[in-house]
């Protein structure tokens, strides 16, 4: 591993992202019957993750996925016909993608590494997807450096990670939030970094220890890091069901309030 981060990713991450809510949904196992429930839920409760994905829209193409988590976008890319690499920094996640592969008889394969060093050539894909993982690598500027290095000529790459300005951030963490607006608009004052507990509020292991590192950027800290990129579009998703929202339409939520203070942001990216 490249760094003490690294290091402790990869120990933080051996337990799959999502363990708690499967044993909450029945999912005890890796059995396709299992994984089918957990993948029935995660797609309904993201219903807009597969237009980005674009599973149908990567067939043929070299895919790299970094952050594999449970393996349900992964999955879906192999069955799609995508030429599909999974890379992830804790051995857990590349076991579950290989035992989905396995059990369909998909192409494909999944290895452990940092997505702060890929283990790949230059232009080795055609596509990278990467949701809810470059944020944890303790240096975003650097992995997004690592996506750019190995995607093709006029390859895409979607990257989601977490809004600095979401509804939740303003709401539990003001000040922290308020600081980082400062820094980042008025470069004034330093670049806030992320509590435990402002960790913990997104991911906890079972023993509900938060990740190692979490990094809330805005969407011109983004732009400013992928200068070099030909195109750049980016939007806002996803409303919780925290405190009083699970007593609203989630769906309504994330129409109306999402693509104005949504918790992730969904970065489409395109190489010269």
């Amino acid at each position: 591993m490249s760094t003490d981060t690294s290091a402790r990713n990869s120990a933080f991450w051996n337990e799959l992202c999502g363990t708690a809510l499967a044993k909450s949904l029945g999912v005890t196992d890796a059995s396709a019957t299992s994984l089918e429930r957990f993948d029935n839920w995660y797609f309904s409760f993201y219903p807009y993750l597969l237009e980005y994905v674009r599973p149908d829209a990567r067939a043929g193409k070299r895919v790299l996925e970094i952050g594999l988590g449970y393996g349900s976008v992964g999955q879906r890319l192999a069955q799609a016909g995508a030429i599909y690499t999974g890379l992830d920094i804790a051995v857990g996640p590349v076991d579950m993608m290989r035992t989905r592969l396995t059990q369909r008889s998909l192409p494909g394969a999944a290895v452990q590494g940092d997505a702060l060093d890929c283990p790949f050539e230059r232009e080795a894909f055609d596509a990278v997807i990467a949701i809810g993982s470059l944020h944890h690598t303790g240096n975003l500027a650097r992995a997004l450096s690592e996506v750019h290095r190995v995607l093709a000529p006029s390859g895409e790459a979607l990257v989601m990670v977490y809004n600095a300005y979401s509804y939740r951030r303003w709401m539990l963490s003001f000040g922290s939030t308020l600081r980082h607006f400062m820094f980042d608009r008025l470069r004034f004052g330093d670049r806030p970094k992320a509590s435990e507990l402002d960790r913990a509020r997104y991911d906890q292991a079972s023993d509900g220890s938060a990740p190692p590192a979490t990094e809330f950027v805005s969407v011109a800290e983004v732009r400013r890091m992928t200068r070099g990129w030909h195109s750049i579009s980016a939007r806002r998703e996803n409303i919780g069901a925290e405190l009083l929202l699970k007593h609203f339409d989630r769906n309504f939520l994330n129409n109306t309030f999402g693509p104005f203070l949504g918790l992730d942001l969904y970065f489409e990216f395109k190489k010269k």
